[in-house]
């Protein structure tokens, strides 16, 4: 066979170019400490660290979200804890106020008090957390949550309660719906809380219901039915307002003036409300004086402690004054162990929240180290044997380039020479 000098340059030259770029490679890996430099060096490798590389980062947002989590809720339990001292001090403060020894002077201390544990709890219900957004509005996170106004304080927020993916099938709450906390205190079984007052020596009774029609226009209000010295005739007040309110037949739809007739069993309707009055003689009609208040089935803290305001900056100058102030003191104590009830069970759920986080903050760092390792054994180069390669293919790329230039120096003439 007979091998031409041109075969002789192209073979060698082929294959020394082959030598130099593995030992190009080989650098390569040597400089990124990498095995896989293009999926065409391992395709399965590649798809393999593609996948756990997406895995990776998903796990390394949720560790992002679970510290989200965990210093919204770190915001939530510290407020939360303040709003149950402060509500503890109002029980005291209320406790307090039903000695029969105090003066209408020092109960005024004490209201003035309950001013500024009210203000501090409104101010603590429409807490931020530290970017703006509001703890206890739901999802309407740039709605302020709480207006304080003459009756207590209104709700402006929604029922939604905001959630954060913390792992692949977690997701864990950043705070709950300010109703749920400053609210849900159930006075009444029924849509309102209708009581007689304590000094009422007639036997009739009040009931009161939502008006479908006129729904539209409740009010949220406390009201009070009062039967004048002769027990025939009542008039209704917003005692929140103090104002007198129109009254309306609830059979025919026909205006009452008042002082309003009484007659048993028929019904009166006003700012959405139908209140029966029912009673006869002689043991269950009312007597000339008697009180009947009327107040929402479902109240919230802050109503609650604006009627205790009102009951101790009222003078107690007679028994039947004592009495009442006696029942607003009592119901007031009871709405606020509720109210301590909702806080508590906020802060509980809290506090299992940031338990849960630190579990999962632990199996994500383990998951992050499995992860770490797998991509290293997939991708990470093994210098040891890499540079034994480089050297290797080094020698050998020498040696290819000095047999070329002895092979390409054979000739006929040198031969001769």
């Amino acid at each position: 066979m007979r091998i031409s000098t041109n075969m002789i340059y192209q073979n060698s030259g082929s294959q020394i170019s082959d030598l130099q770029s593995s030992l190009n490679q080989t650098l390569q890996q040597v400089s990124a400490g990498r095995k896989i430099l293009t999926p065409a060096d391992d395709p399965i490798g590649s798809a393999r660290a593609l996948v756990i590389t997406q895995a990776a980062a998903i796990n390394d947002q949720y560790a992002v979200n679970r510290q989200d989590v965990q210093d919204n809720l770190g915001i939530t339990s510290g407020v939360l804890g303040n709003v149950a001292n402060i509500l503890q001090s109002t029980k005291t403060s209320i406790i307090s106020a039903g000695n029969g020894g105090l003066a209408d002077s020092d109960r005024a201390a004490i209201a003035t008090t309950l001013k500024a544990n009210l203000a501090s709890l409104v101010s603590l219900a429409n807490s931020t957390d530290g970017t703006g957004n509001y703890l206890f509005s739901g999802f309407s996170t740039t709605t302020m949550p709480y207006a304080q106004t003459a009756s207590g304080a209104t709700y402006n927020g929604d029922q939604g309660q905001r959630y954060l993916q913390v792992d692949t099938a977690r997701q864990l709450p950043l705070s709950a719906p300010g109703n749920q906390i400053f609210g849900n205190i159930r006075t009444s079984a029924s849509q309102f809380n209708v009581q007689a007052d304590p000094s009422n020596t007639g036997g009739a009774t009040t009931a009161a219901t939502i008006d479908a029609a006129t729904a539209a226009n409740l009010t949220g209000d406390n009201y009070t039915v009062t039967f004048d010295n002769t027990g025939n005739n009542f008039s209704v007040v917003n005692t929140t307002t103090g104002a007198a309110v129109a009254l309306t037949d609830a059979t025919t739809g026909a205006a009452i003036t008042q002082p309003a007739p009484f007659v048993s069993g028929q019904g009166v309707k006003f700012d959405g409300m139908n209140v029966v009055v029912t009673g006869g003689p002689p043991s269950t009609a009312p007597a000339p004086g008697d009180k009947y208040t009327i107040q929402p089935g479902n109240q919230n803290i802050f109503e609650t402690l604006t009627d205790a305001i009102n009951a101790l900056s009222a003078p107690t100058g007679n028994s039947a004054a004592r009495k009442s102030l006696t029942a607003v003191l009592t119901q007031a104590n009871n709405n606020i162990d509720a109210s301590l009830n909702n806080v508590l069970t906020a802060t509980a759920q809290v506090g299992s929240s940031l338990q849960e986080v630190d579990s999962l903050n632990n199996v994500g760092a383990t998951t992050k180290i499995a992860y770490s390792q797998s991509l290293s054994s997939i991708q990470d180069l093994d210098y040891a044997k890499a540079i034994t390669s480089l050297n290797q293919q080094q020698t050998t790329l020498q040696a290819a380039q000095q047999s070329f230039v002895k092979i390409s120096a054979l000739s006929l003439f040198n031969y001769i020479n």
